[in-house]
């Protein structure tokens, strides 16, 4: 990325973190701190956040946690002195953290906004009801429209990089631009006066206002609304992610994976989750689109730095009356030598980058090799005279991340490898010996020199590490360490999705629960470690009896559960027999034993009918107890008149 460049951002409708006000930390105890955005002051960011550092604290042993609120100028240069071990921060200041300092996001914050569980956000553009001329983007062309503020990256970056995209140029083809401030229902009522056309600002306003059955609700419309996919939220742009939960790039790996477990195992009910008026922490998200809107708009981290002539002629007057007599001195003497030194410099250029550990190239005006020091050599297994000349796509095989389709089109060049590649990229690179890493590549377009031909750099920069880690740290926290299977909460995700998409979008499904027969007395007769392989054998039965989209989990102990998508009770009732036939039928070999055990299976089928995950659970217990009154090794199908709310749920 770009260097030397400033981010002004003010932030909306976010909320942030404050220090810890707690007792000295014990000798023996690591201090750690959390460095916080505070755009709404420190008071309310102690309110906020002291719960969330109390119970990092009591969760890791060992760590104390402390918060320290910050503006974000503090911010800053606090991430540069290596002050701050975790920072939680806005998207936008994020990404310039990153790539000046090299933090790394563990987690992305899900705020409480009415009830809704996302890490999402975006911009709404409104109009009063009576515009009915005013229905697109486009439809701003020659009007007026307010926003929060010139550097507001909800309240008006978002709206701005839509109406480019619609191709409006907001200076020359809006009437005018008015910035209301805090708070952001004063462009609302700007529009209902008439004193403006429309007004933009981040998602969610519109929905607080109809919780609160705000009348001025009725009398506006959305311009230009999207829809998205589990978005609930009116919105007239794309959705970025919300704010990042980041660590320092140097903190100890076994302690980050602490710091995430503890972080994803925060529900909305718990007291920090509720403090900081969040539902809890999902893995993190991408925030490569938050490098694109500020690239497209020259914003942020691209925004160029102003210069000054005159007052660097002031206050280098003397210096530079001085440096040009000297130059007028030494000009005949620099113009013999410049050859002499572009070589050395040309040289030393070479030396340092062939030093590298990642792996340099550079390409020329058409696209052909002209460079590529000992690391990307060796990525490639060719000689340097091997290498030369040749087209990028010939000599490393890039494929997308995900899909595994090749990254580079055949004889990728100029302009068709620069969309390929973009500035920053992550990709798979299959090795000549069938060794795959994972690499980031950073591509910097090169001004024109003379006698050179090098018109593009690309850095190469090997983060499987990296990228296996933090899978590593987000499966451990979602899944079962003895049977690998999913844990409970991962699994009452997926449990609420289910129920979400049978009552919206009518998705037959079906909760299983499955409950071992006998399994107390093997564990009394042979001991937990054969009680614990064969759970772990139990495990391989249901995952290979169910399908790669079910949901299979241990919930505890000796109780199972599947999600069996797509499937009515009628179904799942087979689906149960099977598992029941495969448990009881034949004994299972453990430590050479053979061990017979059985299950009883409840089933109950996910539909509108079911209010909660808490009363598919009973449901289908209340159906499994039944089937091991009937003798154990038996099916029972919940009966939609025995589903019932649970009071206080």
């Amino acid at each position: 990325m770009f260097g030397g460049l400033t981010l002004l951002l003010t932030l909306i409708g976010l909320t942030s973190a404050s220090p810890l006000l707690a007792d000295e930390p014990q000798a023996d105890e690591q201090r750690l701190i959390l460095g916080v955005l505070a755009h709404r002051g420190d008071d309310v960011a102690r309110q906020n956040w002291t719960p969330f550092v109390e119970y990092l604290s009591e969760q890791i042993e060992g760590a104390r946690f402390e918060l320290e609120p910050v503006d974000n100028d503090e911010l800053q240069a606090a991430v540069a002195a290596d002050r701050f071990d975790l920072i939680l921060t806005n998207s936008g200041s994020y990404v310039m953290l990153e790539q000046r300092h090299g933090i790394s996001r563990i987690a992305t914050m899900q705020p409480r906004q009415m009830g809704r569980d996302e890490d999402r956000f975006g911009a709404v553009v409104i109009a009063r009801a009576d515009r009915e001329d005013l229905v697109d983007l486009e439809d701003l062309r020659g009007q007026r429209l307010s926003a929060v503020h010139p550097d507001a990256f909800g309240g008006w970056w978002m709206t701005w990089r839509e109406l480019q995209a619609a191709g409006l140029d907001v200076e020359r083809d809006l009437a005018s631009i008015v910035f209301t401030g805090f708070p952001v229902g004063r462009g609302l009522d700007w529009v209902l006066r008439g004193e403006v056309d429309a007004a933009t600002f981040r998602t969610g306003i519109l929905e607080e206002m109809e919780a609160r059955d705000d009348p001025r609700l009725e009398q506006v419309r959305v311009v230009g609304e999207r829809a998205f996919p589990a978005f609930d939220h009116r919105s007239s742009t794309r959705l970025y992610p919300e704010w990042p939960l980041a660590m320092r790039g140097d903190l100890d790996a076994s302690l980050a994976h602490s710091i995430l477990q503890a972080t994803l195992a925060l529900d909305a009910e718990h007291q920090a989750s509720q403090a900081a008026e969040i539902t809890g922490w999902s893995a993190p998200r991408s925030y490569e689109d938050v490098h694109g809107l500020m690239f497209e708009l020259g914003v942020g981290l691209y925004a160029p730095q102003p210069f000054n002539a005159l007052e660097w002629l002031r206050s280098n007057l003397v210096w530079l009356a001085s440096g040009l007599a000297v130059l007028a001195f030494f000009a005949l003497l620099y113009v013999s030598r410049v050859h002499a030194r572009m070589r050395r410099s040309g040289r030393n250029l070479e030396r340092s980058m062939d030093a590298m550990p990642d792996a340099v190239i550079t390409l020329d005006a058409h696209g052909g090799i002209s460079y590529m020091n000992p690391a990307a050599r060796e990525l490639t297994g060719l000689s340097r005279d091997q290498v030369l000349g040749c087209s990028l796509d010939q000599l490393l095989d890039l494929r997308e991340l995900g899909t595994g389709r090749p990254l580079l089109p055949e004889r990728a060049r100029g302009e068709r490898l620069n969309q390929a590649l973009g500035d920053r990229s992550d990709a798979r690179l299959v090795r000549r010996d069938g060794h795959e890493l994972i690499v980031r590549i950073a591509r910097t377009a090169l001004d024109p020199v003379a006698g050179s031909s090098v018109r593009t750099l690309l850095v190469l920069t090997d983060v499987s590490e990296e990228r296996r880690l933090v899978d590593r740290l987000v499966h451990e926290a979602s899944h079962d360490s003895l049977t690998g299977l999913l844990n409970r909460r991962a699994f009452e995700r997926e449990l609420e999705i289910g129920l979400h998409a049978a009552r919206e979008n009518h998705v037959v499904a079906s909760l299983l629960l499955v409950d071992l027969d006998y399994f107390k007395d093997v564990n009394d007769r042979h001991g937990h470690r054969v009680g614990d392989e064969l759970l772990r054998q139990v495990a391989r039965v249901l995952h290979d009896l169910t399908r790669n989209h079910d949901a299979v989990a241990r919930i505890g102990g000796d109780e199972f559960a599947i999600i069996a998508r797509d499937t009515n009770a009628e179904y799942s009732r087979i689906l149960g027999q099977r598992i029941c036939s495969a448990l009881a039928d034949r004994p299972l070999q453990v430590e050479a034993r053979d061990v017979t055990i059985g299950a009883s299976v409840g089933v109950v089928e996910l539909g509108p009918d079911v209010p909660g995950v808490d009363e598919a659970f009973v449901a289908a217990d209340r159906a499994c107890y039944q089937a091991k009154d009937q003798g154990r090794g038996q099916v029972t199908v919940a009966r939609k008149a025995d589903i019932h709310a649970i009071p206080g749920v």
